[in-house]
């Protein structure tokens, strides 16, 4: 390596640098842990672990009851992951030599290829999933690690054979910068969504209970509704800027005049302070005032549930003032649309959570809530799905359980809660599924596997080389 390079990588791959950054990262999830006492945790995910940037607030040291201004600016997540790759990646350049050459190289880097390519294939089958079910839940644990044994042995094969005994330091090391290579693919691509399903029912969208949408429905047509989603985003640029939102496909402009992003609905009270703002629709009625931001700590209120004033025009006509919110269900996870009315034209206005739709569909057929007997102690949720794919000719039954989630076209299905019955002692009337796309949801399962494997052989050549050492 040329010393000018040498050089320049130096300070990189300084041990000081690993320290000071490990520093930074045990203050950031400090930071972030008492940052979710105010905020709900995906918040708080974003704000501190996937930024650049976070101004730490002074107020989460200290007790709610004294108010003290001002912030301190910290590094995000974001910028403490990308030192920790560069120092890790400049570590490896000027430490770390490669001992083979020759075939011996040529074979070594040869196998460690062949073998990334079968660790891949092996996370992304459908075999794990196999083996988990065959012996069922947990249980199924140790026959997948024995196999993963298998799995993996020409990787390390191929690291004993290029780097010689410093092959568990390198596949420790590897295993690092494959966990900061996984949270930043999360980070960019990975989508969590719920699909609540009624017994009976069918559906094929789940919804993010993150994010919302303005949904303008047209139900003129008798087979479906034609719906034209506005974002979420669109809708806090009209607040912005006052512009009103327009398109070819939408059949009047929206103006975005409030925004709350926590709320509750309440109902007027005559005599009170509160008055409707809303010209049509529920809100002349019903007004929404802001809450306190959902932590996630507490039982009755989990989610930031927002709620918008927005003004309908036709042309330059005001065909009125709607208060929209998910708050307003037909019934639970189910959010009503309220009907617009403007010359021979009816559409249906609906602020909900965003829908990801998709190209096949799930009907429940079965939702099972058991409990140990004589008591209320859950002993089992599942679900029993009919699974329908026309495109790919697949129509079979699923059991989706606590511990054996369905995977199916790059989404994973988890069994995570259930719809109850409308009064208290009645049979619960659904399920709902957690859905989970994740492009590089394996690699932290190959990353921990390398970095055990790493120690377990780092350790092994270490203990065989003491033992070997002679007795005094």
């Amino acid at each position: 390596m040329p010393k000018k390079l040498r050089n320049m990588l130096g300070p990189l791959a300084s041990m000081r640098l690993t320290v000071v950054l490990l520093g930074l990262l045990v203050l950031l999830v400090f930071f972030g842990t008492l940052a979710q006492v105010d905020r709900g945790i995906w918040d708080v995910v974003h704000r501190y672990f996937r930024s650049f940037v976070v101004y730490v607030p002074l107020q989460i040291f200290l007790p709610r009851t004294v108010n003290v201004p001002g912030e301190v600016l910290f590094p995000g997540g974001y910028t403490v992951g990308g030192l920790m790759l560069v120092n890790l990646l400049a570590a490896h350049a000027l430490r770390f030599r490669v001992k083979a050459t020759g075939p011996r190289l040529v074979w070594g880097w040869g196998v460690i290829v062949v073998g990334a390519a079968l660790v891949a294939w092996f996370h992304n089958s459908p075999l794990p999933g196999r083996v988990l079910a065959r012996f069922g839940g947990y249980t199924g644990v140790l026959p997948l690690m024995m196999l993963g044994v298998v799995v993996y042995a020409p990787v390390v094969a191929g690291c004993v054979l290029t780097f010689g005994r410093r092959c568990g330091v390198i596949l420790i090391h590897a295993a690092l910068i494959l966990l900061i290579i996984g949270e930043g693919v999360t980070a960019a691509s990975a989508v969590e969504t719920q699909m609540p399903i009624y017994e009976g029912a069918t559906t094929s969208w789940a919804q993010d209970i993150r994010e919302v949408e303005l949904a303008v429905i047209d139900p003129s047509d008798p087979t479906h509704d034609r719906t034209v989603a506005v974002p979420e985003s669109m809708l806090l640029q009209s607040l912005r800027t006052g512009r009103r939102i327009s398109h070819p496909t939408l059949p009047f402009a929206i103006t975005v005049e409030q925004y709350i992003r926590q709320s509750r609905v309440v109902s007027v009270d005559p005599a009170g302070q509160l008055k409707p703002r809303a010209t049509a629709g529920f809100g002349v009625n019903m007004v929404a005032v802001p809450t306190s931001a959902a932590t996630g700590m507490s039982m009755d209120r989990s989610i930031d549930v927002p709620s918008a004033l927005i003004a309908l025009y036709d042309g330059d006509t005001l065909i009125g003032r709607y208060l929209v919110s998910p708050h307003f269900q037909v019934d639970s996870d189910i959010v009503i649309g309220q009907p617009v009315r403007f010359g021979d034209s009816l559409h249906t206005v609906a602020l909900r959570f965003r829908r990801y739709y998709r190209p096949y569909a799930l009907k429940l057929v079965k939702f099972n809530h058991d409990l140990y007997p004589g008591t209320g102690v859950p002993r089992n949720f599942s679900s029993d799905i009919r699974l329908t794919d026309e495109l790919h000719h697949v129509d079979r039954a699923v059991a989706i359980s606590m511990n054996n989630p369905l995977r199916y076209r790059g989404e994973t299905y988890f069994q995570s809660s259930w719809i109850p019955g409308a009064r208290e002692g009645d049979p619960d009337r659904g399920t709902v599924l957690m859905v989970v796309r994740n492009p590089g949801w394996t690699i932290p399962y190959i990353a921990c596997a390398l970095g055990t494997i790493g120690m377990t052989v780092q350790f092994g050549l270490g203990l065989t080389a003491f033992l070997r050492k002679p007795r005094a």
